[in-house]
Formats: C-alpha cells, structure tokens, sequence
C-alpha cells in the first residue's frame, strides 16, 4: 500500500478531518489485513506541510487519528516513510513521518517541525533566514537528518535509489536489517 498526497492539493498542508480520515482508514485496514496473516507492505510518502490551517483542531485531531493507526500497524509490519524532493516534511507530518519504522530521505529532502518560511516569519530573517539554503540544509536536510539518527537511509533523489532502500527496509530480519539500519 503506498500512501501518498497530491502535492498541489491545498497548499501542500493537506491534512484535514476529510483527508486525515482516509489516511487512518487505510493504515487501519493494512492493520487488519495484517492480522489475518496477508502479506502487507505500507510505504507512507511525505512531501508537504501539516494540518490545514482552516480546520484547526479538526486537522489536529486528524494527525492523531493517523499516527495512532500508524504506530499500531507498525507493530504488526515495517511502515517506510519515503521524504523526497525539495517541498519537505513539516508540521504535524514530520511527527508522522518520525513515527515510520524507517525513514528513507534524500540529500535534498527536509525535515522539521517548522518550515524556514514559519521560523523566519516568526522570529525574523536575523534569527533564520529563509533563502539561505546552505542554513536550512545544515538544520533540517536529509544529510543532517540521517546522521542524527531522524533518518534512517539516506538515498539519492532517484526513484532507483529510493527503491533500492524501499526493499531493503521490508527484507527479513535475519537477512539484511541489521546490518542496513542506520548505514548508507
């Protein structure tokens, strides 16, 4: 099962009762599918902000709704969390997003509560600036993110790349996962 959100919906803060609703459903029936011992793959994509600011609590409630439906399939079956591209990961997702059983980033990729855009509104262009890539990549990038341990694989920005640590995420334990966790 491959969740995913189209990026350009809403602003990309796309979190809603509606669309939070659908997410939970869908974790939750990979849940069940799982306890009736159907082979089971969950790969959440992350590519946009958190809740819509328009629905408020209901947003956030939607968020709970999702990582409780997360953290309990997961105790079932590995959930990935694929972050690429240049959009990121922020708000109520990156706690989704840090709730995977891995999470697969590319260099490119970023990863944080608040987006620079929000820091710099918040506490000025002296605190964060928010053209400065070199800082935003330094704080929150895929780089920064893998090796304090938010991320798990760092991958090329390529579908192959991605892929590759995609299968290797769902791989028998005996196998390859522990020699994989944590290792580009």
């Amino acid at each position: 099962m491959i969740l995913a959100i189209e990026g350009q919906f809403s602003g990309r803060a796309v979190i809603g009762e509606v669309s939070g609703a659908k997410i939970a459903a869908a974790l939750d029936i990979a849940l069940e599918d799982a306890k009736k011992g159907h082979p089971v793959q969950v790969v959440f994509t992350f590519g946009n902000g958190g809740v819509r600011l328009q629905e408020a609590n209901l947003g956030l409630e939607a968020i709970a709704e999702i990582n409780s439906s997360l953290i309990a399939l997961r105790q079932q079956v590995p959930v990935v969390g694929v972050i690429a591209g240049m959009i990121g990961c922020f708000g109520g997702r990156s706690i989704s997003a840090s709730l995977c059983s891995y999470l697969i980033m590319t260099r490119e990729a970023r990863l944080g509560l608040n987006g620079p855009e929000v820091i710099e509104e918040q506490s000025g262009i002296e605190e964060f600036d928010s053209k400065d890539r070199q800082l935003i990549w330094s704080v929150s990038g895929g780089e920064q993110r893998q090796v304090t341990g938010f991320a798990d694989y760092l991958a090329e920005d390529d579908v192959g790349a991605i892929k590759k640590w995609h299968h290797r995420s769902f791989c028998p334990r005996h196998s390859c996962h522990a020699s994989l966790r944590k290792s580009g």
